[in-house]
């Protein structure tokens, strides 16, 4: 059933407007006219509200601290969760307000209503009072969004449990919780406990939140529906960690669903302002000044993006890793990599760089023969991928492990500093000219 909005206080100073400029019999039909349709629109928004429901899934109690929030915007009514951080005081995400409630201390009796689980019974309907504070939503996407966070004023009531928020910030992959109330239809919600919710940093998704104590957070693992915006996100001591905004968009999950780099299904994500730096009634010191002040744009946020799917960062720590490996397994040479293009992947190349420290071993050479010795090098591959928490990746795939044979003249080292590697395996022998001990910046 769709409702019209009360009249605001807007709409009344436009009809005192009316009323003086008019006169006589037109200005008492405009009156009888606003009077007759406030009074249809308050008993339809009535009859809305007293069909209201809340049930708790869970066989266990439900917490008492959770309310379903009714919201009157855009001619009908937009649930949100809640939840009790005071006697007289709800924290809901401030996306629920309409952006014409998003001030301090605007009365909301009249557009904002809370319900209240109870046994056996219909929700306990509590009442708004004013708009203590709400966050600035000066943008479309919910990644610049700084604070998603509203405080609402009630008329105080006897619940015992409320949530403390606490500023030890999200650190990546942590597990949370999240309770949260599922809004069926028009008039029914159900409260259900989220588990396994994990804050993911550095997703591609979100590239801004590459830190414990960043404004907005990517929470994975944890599916949004509707009536989920302002759930509390609280870690396993029972303290509140976050705030769930939105969901990250259908249309942005689906994008990379069909590519070839994607390894793994992407999990379910939901975009939450972190309590390391959103507000607090009463205020309390942000955990980090430098990074809950950070920039918040477009700017920052398609150059963080350019930056993980670059390809000389995404291969970079794959490459440390493959000569850490390299290099252990012999004493004399110094094996770098190179990356040669390969269609949608890069196949690794292994090469002699220089020698290392020589005069640790060049004393156990005496004649002048060359000196051979054999290590196993891999055949793989480095591919661009995206795992399932959105993740820019290198996938490393060895094809197969390759017996190569290195050679050179430790007689030659000795006398000039400097001698020739040969390397070959199976096939066609390569040359490396006048390697030294001096590596030098990688190629």
């Amino acid at each position: 059933m769709r409702l019209k909005l009360p009249i605001s206080k807007y709409s009344v100073l436009s009809f005192v407007v009316i009323i003086t400029v008019s006169c006589g019999k037109k200005a008492i039909e405009k009156k009888g006219q606003s009077q007759e349709e406030t009074t249809i629109e308050m008993s339809a928004l009535e009859a809305e509200l007293s069909k209201q429901e809340l049930y708790c899934e869970s066989t266990q109690s439900c917490p008492s601290y959770l309310a379903k929030v009714a919201v009157v915007h855009k001619d009908r009514l937009k649930f949100c969760t809640g939840f009790l951080t005071a006697k007289n005081t709800i924290v809901t995400a401030s996306s629920c307000l309409p952006e014409t409630l998003r001030s301090k201390d605007l009365p909301c009796n009249r557009d904002v209503f809370f319900f209240f689980a109870r046994t056996n019974e219909k929700p306990q309907r509590v009442a708004c009072k004013r708009i203590l504070e709400a966050s600035e939503i000066d943008s479309r996407e919910p990644f610049l969004w700084r604070s998603d966070v509203a405080y609402l004023e009630i008329e105080e009531f006897d619940r015992s449990r409320f949530l403390l928020p606490s500023r030890s910030g999200m650190a990546d992959m942590d597990q949370f919780y999240i309770w949260g109330i599922d809004q069926i239809d028009d008039h029914q919600g159900i409260i259900r406990k989220k588990e396994n919710c994990q804050s993911v940093h550095n997703s591609y998704f979100n590239p801004l939140a590459n830190n414990e104590y960043s404004p907005v957070m990517i929470m994975a693992g944890c599916e949004f529906n509707s009536g989920n915006g302002g759930s509390p996100i609280l870690d396993y001591r029972g303290k509140v960690r976050g705030i769930v905004s939105k969901s990250v968009e259908n249309r942005d999950i689906s994008e990379f669903a069909s590519f070839e780099f994607l390894a793994k299904p992407l999990k379910k994500m939901i975009y939450s302002s972190n309590y390391a730096c959103a507000p607090t009634i009463p205020e309390l010191e942000v955990a980090s000044e430098s990074e809950c002040g950070k920039v918040l744009d477009y700017s920052s946020y398609d150059f963080a993006r350019r930056e993980m799917v670059n390809e000389a960062n995404l291969f970079k720590a794959s490459i440390n890793k493959i000569e850490y490996a390299l290099n252990e397994k012999n004493r004399y040479l110094k094996l770098s990599v190179k990356l040669t293009p390969s269609g949608d992947s890069h196949q690794v190349e292994i090469y002699p760089k220089c020698f290392k420290n020589v005069s640790k071993w060049i004393g156990e050479f005496n004649s002048s023969k060359p000196f051979t010795f054999n290590i196993e090098l891999p055949d793989m591959i480095l591919k661009k991928s995206m795992n399932e928490y959105g993740r820019m990746v290198a996938d490393e795939i060895v094809k197969e492990q390759i017996p190569t044979n290195f050679q050179f003249k430790p007689s030659i080292l000795r006398s000039s500093r400097q001698a020739t590697v040969f390397m070959w395996a199976e096939g066609p022998t390569s040359t490396y000219s006048n390697l030294t001990e001096s590596c030098g910046s990688l190629l």
